[in-house]
């Protein structure tokens, strides 16, 4: 299957109002899943604004060891918190968030099912109300109340209009370092898909795409192993705008090193993606 265009990106074309190729809306629900360290001051809203999005019924904040009180505050606002004991990397937070959205799921499906066989418990669905596992909807723990704009990255999905929607950072996003022009030149050169944010650890994708995508690369390259392992398998992949922020970096020499161990790891990334 070819690669779709990303929307007003560099390949051009807009998705199309009418579904591709016969596929048809999904009522599947959505699971968000947030890795946070240290939020306690941002997570409340990022999670109570998630919860209002469409579809979602299910916000998982992984706590990856916070010295605050991010995972009072996550439960508190709503979410199923999952307490990691040390800092974790992000891409182990988001898999340890996805084990236990498919944990709950299974739960879900074996309520009320005596006598009903273990392939209708493993899907999640019987006795749950929803035609298969939940579509997966991964955020940043400060987005906030810009977590609302995520419903740019739901509607392609659940319209079964694309398999990945990318998070491109709006005109007032900081210029791209060289982790993130380091992983578009290796994108475009495995699949000639151009990401405006190549490293953004936003999206939302179907279950099939991230059982495919399996195993994520680690660190800063996850993103862009994703791309590059979805799109050779045939998915589609598309890109939309939005306009949030996160919080200011902060500058100076802890800044430069940050940029360049993400800098390496995108490289391990696209080493063994080749």
């Amino acid at each position: 299957m070819d690669a779709q265009p990303t929307p007003d990106g560099p390949h051009g074309g807009k998705l199309n109002d009418e579904l591709d190729g016969g596929r048809t809306p999904s009522n599947r629900s959505v699971a968000v899943v947030i890795a946070a360290h240290d939020e306690a001051s941002r997570i409340a809203l990022t999670v109570i604004t998630a919860r209002r999005l469409p579809g979602v019924d299910l916000v998982v904040v992984v706590d990856t060891g916070s010295t605050d009180s991010t995972a009072r505050v996550a439960e508190d606002s709503g979410a199923e918190v999952l307490r990691l004991g040390a800092r974790a990397d992000r891409t182990e937070a988001l898999l340890r968030g996805v084990a236990r959205v498919t944990a709950l799921e299974a739960m879900e499906g074996t309520e009320g099912l005596e006598g009903v066989g273990t392939d209708a418990a493993k899907t999640g669905v019987a006795g749950s109300g929803r035609s298969g596992p939940r579509h997966l909807l991964f955020l940043q723990p400060d987005v906030m109340s810009g977590a609302a704009e995520a419903v740019r990255l739901l509607e392609p999905v659940q319209a079964g209009e694309a398999d990945a929607v990318l998070a491109r950072a709006g005109s007032a996003a900081p210029e791209a370092g060289a982790a993130a022009r380091r992983a578009r030149r290796g994108i475009e050169r495995a699949t000639g898909f151009s990401a405006g944010s190549p490293i953004a650890a936003e999206l939302c994708l179907t279950r099939d795409a991230f059982t495919a995508a399996e195993p994520l690369s680690g660190g800063a390259g996850a993103t862009a192993g994703l791309i590059i392992d979805l799109m050779r398998h045939g998915f589609r992949v598309v890109e939309v705008p939005v306009d949030w922020s996160h919080r200011p970096r902060r500058g100076g020499l802890r800044a430069r090193l940050r940029e360049f161990g993400q800098w390496r790891e995108v490289g391990r990334t696209l080493s063994v993606h080749r």
